[in-house]
């Protein structure tokens, strides 16, 4: 149905997330669905840009409108002629700014407070409508600084996927005779890179190796590179382990963390706190880019867990990333991108005897700590944002004025 053609008293609600990553838009995926559950009636979800979304959030949309992710007196213009009751937001101050200024009430989700400083701080929106900023552990007081200047500030807990309260944990640890492993590698995708190829190629015949050797004889790879490359990959392993791939629907990818007896996980947020949220042992991959770095080590901080993969320092030198964040974000990531292809084309062997010499002592480490440990970070993050911040979004829907009856 056309929103020209919709009854009136329904709800249009406008979504963009940023395109870095799966992250940003897997968080609008669970909130979505939230909403969808809440809502009774007519609920028209409307996303602008979001392409590399468009996987996870192709079974809660509507409608996609075009966005080239640079105009936004364009993207102000679309917003007001779908004449929007609110509009969500992930990481995109710009976008969040642009739809204020058609007059779109705008909730913004701060997914990564940490990672605004310097010149980069021009990207929080500090006046918009609602700003909900992820409860995270270990904020710096210069965040925590710059965030005083937020007008209408709210933390929330991790967006993570609803699951029904009948469904229970069944998943047998390692202990108990499980020998299936998850690696996910995420969506590594990037402002300015589309390369989803070089981080795998560095970092999975170590990862794989150190599996087979720890005695695990299933492996799923889960993350957005294209299959024919991931069996290349593993080709000189097919005979020591049955390997499956992905990429994975959202639900799936839960369900078969939660039945691994561990996980191997490049720390993205999201990918951190979905595996908290399932008490799976982890082990943090190497980052990918700068807020890798932080996202460890808030994941360190929240479990007590020591169980990370260094890059070698002549492949990334996590003190030259710190110097190259210190100048921006994208400089950073520029760096760590750059490093890894480097790496790859000069260091691949060096990095495979690295990355399985250290998994060989850290897995058994990993599967010894205790089952509360990994689910740390969720209990200090908490595990209700995606209903917090679809409550934000429905209270700000029924409070809008509307051009076709009264507010929703």
């Amino acid at each position: 149905m056309s929103v020209s053609g919709r009854a009136p008293g329904g709800i249009r609600i406008g979504v963009l997330g940023v395109n870095f990553g799966w992250g940003p838009h897997a968080a609008l995926e669970t909130v979505i669905s939230q909403i969808r559950r809440t809502v009774s009636g007519d609920c028209r979800i409307i996303v602008f840009g979001s392409e590399y979304g468009r996987s996870l959030l192709e079974n809660v949309v509507d409608e996609w409108i075009e966005f080239d992710g640079t105009d936004y007196a364009a993207l102000t213009r679309a917003a007001a002629a779908r004449e929007l009751d609110v509009a969500l937001v992930t990481l995109e101050g710009f976008a969040a700014r642009a739809f204020e200024e058609a007059g779109v009430r705008t909730v913004f989700v701060d997914l990564m407070p940490f990672l605004w400083h310097g010149p980069d701080l021009a990207v929080p929106p500090l006046d918009v409508s609602h700003y909900l900023a992820l409860r995270l552990p270990g904020l710096s007081s210069e965040t925590l600084g710059w965030m005083r200047g937020i007008r209408n500030l709210r933390w929330v807990g991790a967006v993570v996927p609803w699951q029904s309260p009948d469904v229970q944990p069944v998943a047998r640890s390692h202990a108990e005779g499980n020998r299936g492993a998850i690696v996910t590698l995420g969506g590594m995708l990037g402002l300015t890179t589309r390369d989803t190829t070089t981080y795998p190629s560095l970092v999975l015949p170590g990862a794989v190796e150190a599996l087979i050797e720890a005695g695990f004889e299933s492996i799923l790879i889960a993350g957005n590179t294209p299959r024919p490359d991931l069996e290349a990959m593993v080709a000189p392993y097919r005979a020591q382990a049955e390997f499956r791939f992905g990429p994975l629907t959202r639900a799936e990818y839960r369900a078969r963390i939660a039945g691994s007896a561990l996980c191997l996980s490049q720390p993205g947020l999201m990918s951190l706190l979905e595996a908290s949220s399932t008490g799976t042992p982890l082990i943090r991959l190497p980052p990918q880019n700068v807020s890798g770095f932080q996202q460890a080590e808030i994941h360190r901080i929240a479990t007590g867990a020591h169980t990370g993969l260094d890059w070698p320092t002549d492949v990334v030198d996590e003190a030259v990333v710190a110097r190259k964040a210190g100048e921006s974000e994208a400089a950073g990531n520029d760096y760590v991108y750059e490093a890894i292809a480097d790496g790859l084309a000069h260091r691949a062997d060096a990095t495979r005897r690295s990355l399985r010499d250290q998994l060989a002592k850290l897995i058994p480490e990993c599967l010894a700590l205790p089952p509360d440990v990994w689910t740390g970070l969720v209990e200090k993050v908490g595990t209700d944002g995606a209903r917090e911040i679809a409550d934000v979004v429905l209270d700000t829907a029924r409070s809008a004025p509307r051009a076709d009856g009264p507010p929703w």
